[in-house]
């Protein structure tokens, strides 16, 4: 009677797959308590920044609430379109959305702009670039963040399409049978 060979397939643990996926990761409770958080904070720094006169005070206040304001309307996005983050062109697409959002700020900020005092057209024009530029920055910031909690490590580039492993430990086949050091599969035959 022929003996047959059972091997045991790899275990979950030799098989890595992407953390997550975007669409499951905008759905964790933990991210949109994140993003509400962040979005509370970014406020009081702002509105707390024109009540005390910090953005006339500290030079950098305004770099710092506007690329974090642009992380965190990058983080809304996500929440409530995770698929525009997927593929190659996400980045430019939510640095374009990011800077729209921004650039209607800006002409908001423009049009009320009682609380600034004594500035140029030419001052102002310069703030508003630098102001846009740290938003994309900001929203970049967010991509790379789910970018890094969605890529498959780099270890597992040698997968099949299906998910699996390609690497078979001590010999195994993707049958489930064995190859022999000899040249031989288990059933004596010849490769």
């Amino acid at each position: 009677m022929d003996s047959v060979q059972y091997a045991e397939h790899a275990s979950p643990a030799h098989e890595t797959r992407a953390s997550m996926n975007r669409l499951d990761l905008s759905r964790k409770p933990w991210l949109w308590l994140f993003v509400g958080v962040w979005a509370v904070v970014v406020s009081a720094l702002h509105f707390g920044g024109l009540a005390y006169n910090v953005y006339t005070s500290i030079w950098w206040w305004d770099l710092l609430t506007h690329t974090l304001s642009g992380f965190g309307v990058a983080g809304v996005l996500f929440l409530v379109f995770p698929r525009t983050f997927e593929g190659a062109r996400a980045p430019l697409v939510i640095g374009g959305i990011v800077l729209a959002i921004g650039a209607g700020f800006e002409v908001y900020e423009y049009l009320f702009k009682d609380f600034w005092y004594g500035w140029s057209m030419a001052y102002y024009a310069e703030d508003t670039l630098i102001d846009l530029v740290v938003d994309v920055l900001g929203a970049l910031g967010f991509v790379a963040f789910v970018n890094g909690l969605t890529k498959r490590p780099a270890e597992n580039v040698d997968s099949c399409s299906d998910g699996t492993s390609a690497d078979y430990p001590d010999g195994l086949r993707s049958d489930g049978g064995e190859d022999s050091t000899d040249g031989t599969d288990s059933d004596g035959n010849s490769d």
